[in-house]
């Protein structure tokens, strides 16, 4: 059984059996008919089920909490919903605008994911729900206002534990720190280290509470042999920017971090915060360049990981950079410019976002 699907409304079903000819679909329509299902399979058997509804969500969750779950919706949820919706257990959202290549390529990638998943023990699966867990606590706030400046943030992991990371706070009363940190890989390897960049990050407010850098690309040498300290075999992108609060300059340096970050104005104009520079934890004694911009009431700075761009439309990586400032100018607030990134990524990479705004 490759697909069970709970058409309560007998809308969609039909659809995908119809869709879906190289799939064996089931489909019932009501949770007695799905639980007699379940009661039938073996106890190593665990199929990929489409449901409609939070609380049908909610039920295949209680039957077994390892269960990949499709969301079917009539129309792309907000960004607030599909971080609820992934928060209960789901793993992909599919749109009845959508194709049936679409469907058949992403079944295939969850049918791979539930091999993993079988390859995992049960206590190595409740270690590692406990360990996405303690990860998501170690995110900031969302929406946090630090001296008139808002930042917001949105993540999209690949699998249980993601290898992105994201962090922003006050360094003394002048200066505002923040970066995106993407680490190569995934599983429990990068989600670790996105704890040790954590506790980069608390080592940077305590011990430079006056900071002593005087360039972010002199961050980026400190953070870099405290990454190659954790003696893994791993390696970080990072965008790194600091806010001066007096001159409202923000001074930013990057190790090899990619798309390049956007400044956008109220008036339309984008620009492209490009810096070369080598990933962390590869070279000792790496260095790094910093520049700098200023930022004007009403400007924002947009900052992506590299999953963004891992698209499932055949389009060429200049067109989707294009795209991607087109709508970072055309979007109201995070949640439209997010709901338009993730539209059609593969789901094979984390997907991160964070949003810098001046207010005042």
């Amino acid at each position: 059984m490759d697909l069970l699907v709970l058409d309560n409304d007998a809308t969609f079903g039909a659809t995908m059996e119809a869709a879906l000819v190289d799939v064996d679909v089931s489909v019932v329509h009501s949770w007695p008919q799905l639980r007699l299902k379940f009661d039938a399979l073996a106890v190593n058997q665990r199929p990929i089920v489409v449901c409609s509804s939070e609380v049908d969500l909610g039920r295949c969750m209680e039957w077994n909490p390892r269960l990949l779950v499709i969301f079917w919706a009539q129309q792309l949820p907000s960004s607030v919903d599909v971080l609820r919706l992934m928060q209960m257990g789901v793993r992909d959202i599919w749109l009845p605008s959508e194709s049936a290549n679409d469907w058949a390529v992403r079944l295939q990638w969850l049918n791979k994911l539930n091999a993993m998943v079988d390859a995992i023990s049960g206590d190595s699966q409740r270690d590692i729900q406990t360990a996405r867990v303690i990860q998501q606590s170690m995110w900031p706030q969302d929406e946090a206002v630090l001296s008139g400046y808002k930042f917001s943030r949105r993540l999209l992991p690949a699998a249980m534990l993601s290898g992105d990371f994201v962090d922003y706070f006050a360094v003394g009363a002048r200066y505002l720190i923040f970066f995106m940190a993407d680490v190569a890989g995934h599983g429990v390897s990068p989600a670790l280290l996105t704890a040790a960049l954590k506790n980069i990050s608390w080592r940077l407010q305590q011990r430079y509470g006056r900071p002593r850098f005087r360039t972010p690309a002199q961050m980026l040498e400190w953070i870099n042999a405290r990454v190659i300290d954790q003696s893994v075999d791993l390696h970080v992108a990072m965008f790194l920017g600091v806010i001066d609060l007096q001159t409202h300059t923000l001074h930013y340096a990057s190790a090899a971090h990619f798309p390049p970050s956007l400044r956008v104005s109220d008036a339309g104009e984008v620009t492209s915060l490009e810096q070369r520079g080598k990933p962390l934890g590869l070279f000792a004694g790496a260095t790094y360049e910093s520049a700098e911009v200023d930022l004007r009431l009403g400007e924002r700075v947009v900052v992506f990981s590299d999953g963004i761009l891992e698209q499932r439309q055949t389009l060429d990586l200049a067109t989707r950079e294009q795209a991607l400032k087109d709508q970072a100018v055309n979007a109201d607030d995070i949640e439209g410019l997010w709901s338009y990134a993730t539209a059609n990524v593969s789901g094979e990479d984390d997907v991160s976002l964070l949003m810098v705004e001046r207010l005042s």
